[in-house]
């Protein structure tokens, strides 16, 4: 029987996000990078890695908190797992129980479960850049592209990459104290972003 080289893979968008809360599920290295779900996995600094750990033996067990953590396209999402599948490695996915082998033999449920969830991804992800382009072309009709901005005058878009921690994980479905918490923002801020990108403005 193999021995498990256990791995985790932890990902947040970017820079001003929180990877704390992932990392309470770590087992073995780490690989951890804020970028992007957008980006390919294997167009990734830790994910090319993994991906070449992978292939070269180093790792054969990949632990996730989410299927979103992988990436936010299907297409690469899916293909990230069947290339790590192919290279015989198990994968977890924690948020969700999900296991992709039980007793070393292929979970039928795991790829019927993935493929439904990294569409679900996407299309959140897809509703709601729809909704910040609405919400700034609202904005913009309105006159009011200066409501977010303080002195500095902040362009709305300028506003929303700034709260993009915000908004992903209130596309997550956390709640808007939870998200004050992990992010280190007011109450009041989170409701704002909220706000805009629901186009209560």
């Amino acid at each position: 029987m193999s021995i498990d080289k256990k791995a985790t893979y932890i990902r947040v968008s970017t820079e001003g996000q929180n990877t704390g809360r992932q990392e309470e599920i770590i087992q073995g290295k780490a690989y951890i990078e804020k970028i992007s779900g957008r980006i390919p996995f294997k167009e990734r600094k830790q994910g090319s890695k993994l991906l070449s750990d992978a292939k070269n033996k180093m790792i054969n067990y990949i632990i996730v908190e989410d299927i979103n953590r992988l990436g936010r396209d299907t297409f690469d999402v899916l293909e990230t797992i069947n290339t790590l599948i192919k290279q015989d490695c198990t994968i977890e996915i924690v948020r969700h129980n999900l296991i992709s082998k039980t007793k070393g033999k292929d979970n039928f449920f795991f790829t019927l479960m993935t493929g439904i969830m990294a569409s679900m991804a996407e299309m959140d992800y897809m509703s709601n850049r729809e909704a910040q382009r609405q919400g700034i072309e609202v904005a913009k009709a309105k006159g009011i592209y200066q409501q977010h901005a303080g002195k500095g005058k902040m362009s709305h878009e300028k506003y929303l990459e700034q709260h993009s921690d915000i908004i992903e994980l209130l596309n997550d479905g956390k709640s808007i104290r939870n998200i004050s918490k992990l992010v280190k923002k007011s109450v009041s801020t989170v409701q704002r972003v909220k706000k805009f990108i629901e186009l209560e403005i």
